[in-house]
């Protein structure tokens, strides 16, 4: 099975069905399957061909929802840009990917007039037409469909053909293109069926933008089983919590970024969660005591995955019966882990001589299995830096006990060297992190003369009396080495992030590099 036979065979299965939703409209999975057939040959009338790239720029939508099943099925690769980007981030992505078409949404339109007579491959436009947007002269999405037959397309499509080109959230440079193909994510849809055990009854509020790969997952697996997806534009706190006790979806998705926000709304407590059945979370990581508070203010089950684009993304599941608040040390620790691997995918920890580190002994994740990229677009030493004899190398530092659980430490990149002892920045957030008025924190190595690196945290309060310096130092003092506390700390407003939640830690350790070689911060 390809991606595209999935939209054929539901149409016919569940017909009249809600398939997706958002604030504008609701489209049922035989309207879904024909809306799609009529887009690709509307894109096969303006001159694309099979293999093209097609990338979007699009909040969340129902024709994002569409997007996502339609290209794969005309045999088109989808390249989904991320909405924050500023035009010339979008050029590097248009012009590496050779996109042939951008649809965007006619909010975008004055930024993609800025770029558009600097791209370099790109010549074909459609706008999606959202009432009261900005004036364009491009087709719009809409009218093309309503001038094409729906019946059903035959384009020979293979597992082997390329879906998706995923760009990585540029967390330590230049984003990469990771090449998805057609069996990448259909084994990632059944290694996360295998865990989620959907039903068609299911709602689901998929809150993540669209264009992330996390997003993307949650909404394949209940589309796949008839379930109904309900999407908003963009993340709002309270709109998530309306939207919760307007439309009683039974399955909320969001990432650990959105989690704390919702759960620390002054508001929160005004709301019912009682037909919530499970939050689905993952992306990127979530600080245990915050996990905690979150179960206790909603009162359900919540499931985690973890992994990252280019295996994409799904790797590892930590379960709702995994989710132990009371009781044996062994089974409350894993609160804390990323859960086992996945059914379909091989994972492990290893030293650098690519040796399987003992229980509890940090050392690398390294995973394979079909749902594994095929590899970066146009960026063959960097594939072969990272697909190694089969393994694709993570560059997370993790470690496995002996029940199979694996728990994320760090990122190679980001570890600490403080006089030769190496700190791990997410063993000193988790402390940090039980401070009852932090709400988020970044730990960074910054420059020393006399240690190579110092420890720099970042902190985020929570709305309350003022904390200082002080009380943050005296917490890591209370529970970890002396060697791991903080020299410096500094109180912020946010922290820069990608849209799946992640600390953007090159770009803290840019900015506080040069305030300290500036002399802003005294011992």
């Amino acid at each position: 099975m390809i991606i595209g036979d999935i939209p054929r065979l539901n149409a016919r299965r569940y017909g009249d069905r809600p398939a997706f939703k958002n604030e504008r409209r609701q489209v049922t999975f035989a309207q879904a399957n024909r809306r799609m057939n009529a887009l690709i040959r509307a894109l096969y009338a303006m001159g694309l061909r099979k293999r093209d790239r097609v990338a979007v720029l699009l909040y969340n939508c129902t024709e994002y929802c569409e997007l996502l099943y339609a290209l794969p099925k005309g045999g088109l690769v989808m390249v989904p840009l991320n909405y924050r980007l500023v035009g010339r981030e979008l050029k590097y992505i248009l012009d590496n990917s050779e996109a042939r078409l951008l649809i965007y949404d006619r909010e975008f339109a004055g930024m993609v007039e800025e770029i558009r007579a600097d791209l370099e491959t790109v010549n074909l436009y459609i706008a999606v037409d959202r009432s009261g947007g900005h004036k364009c002269e491009d087709p719009v999405y809409d009218e093309l469909i309503e001038g094409q037959p729906s019946d059903e397309v035959n384009i020979p499509i293979t597992e082997q053909d390329l879906a998706y080109i995923m760009y990585t959230s540029g967390t330590t440079g230049f984003p990469k293109g990771a090449m998805l193909t057609n069996r990448n994510i259909m084994i990632n849809l059944y290694n996360m069926i295998f865990e989620r055990s959907p039903k068609p009854d299911d709602v689901l509020l998929d809150v993540p933008p669209l264009y992330h790969c996390a997003a993307q997952s949650e909404l394949m697996v209940r589309y796949f089983y008839g379930s109904l997806t309900i999407t908003l534009k963009r993340f709002q706190t309270e709109e998530v919590l309306d939207t919760i006790n307007r439309e009683r979806p039974n399955i909320v998705h969001l990432v650990p970024a959105m989690l704390n926000m919702v759960m620390n709304h002054p508001k929160v407590g005004d709301y019912d969660f009682s037909f919530v059945e499970q939050i689905q979370y993952g992306a990127s990581s979530i600080m245990r005591p915050h996990l905690v508070r979150a179960m206790e203010v909603f009162g359900c089950k919540f499931f985690q995955t973890a992994g990252l684009t280019e295996a994409g993304p799904a790797l590892t599941f930590l379960r709702p019966e995994d989710h132990v608040i009371d009781g044996p040390e062994y089974l409350v620790r894993r609160l804390g882990s990323a859960g086992r691997e996945a059914k379909l995918t091989e994972v492990r920890i290893v030293d650098k001589e690519g040796n399987e580190c003992p229980p509890d002994t940090p050392g690398e994740e390294i995973a394979r299995g079909d749902n594994i990229m095929k590899g970066y677009w146009r960026m063959p030493e960097e594939t072969a830096n990272t697909i190694i004899d089969g393994w694709l190398h993570t560059g997370d530092i993790c470690m496995r006990d002996e029940g199979g659980y694996i728990y994320y430490v760090d990122r190679i990149k980001d570890m600490i060297n403080r006089g030769g002892e190496n700190v791990y920045p997410r063993e000193v957030e988790e402390v940090i992190s039980t401070h009852p008025r932090v709400l988020e924190v970044a730990v960074i190595g910054v420059p020393d003369e006399r240690l190579q690196e110092e420890i720099m945290a970042i902190v985020v309060l929570k709305e309350g009396p003022p904390v200082d310096a002080g009380e943050i130092i005296e917490i890591v003092e209370r529970n970890m080495a002396r060697f791991k506390k903080p020299r410096y700390v500094t109180f912020v407003d946010e922290l820069p992030k990608t849209a799946s939640g992640k600390i953007l830690k090159r770009v803290l350790k840019k900015q506080y590099e040069q305030e300290i070689k500036d002399g802003k911060y005294e011992r």
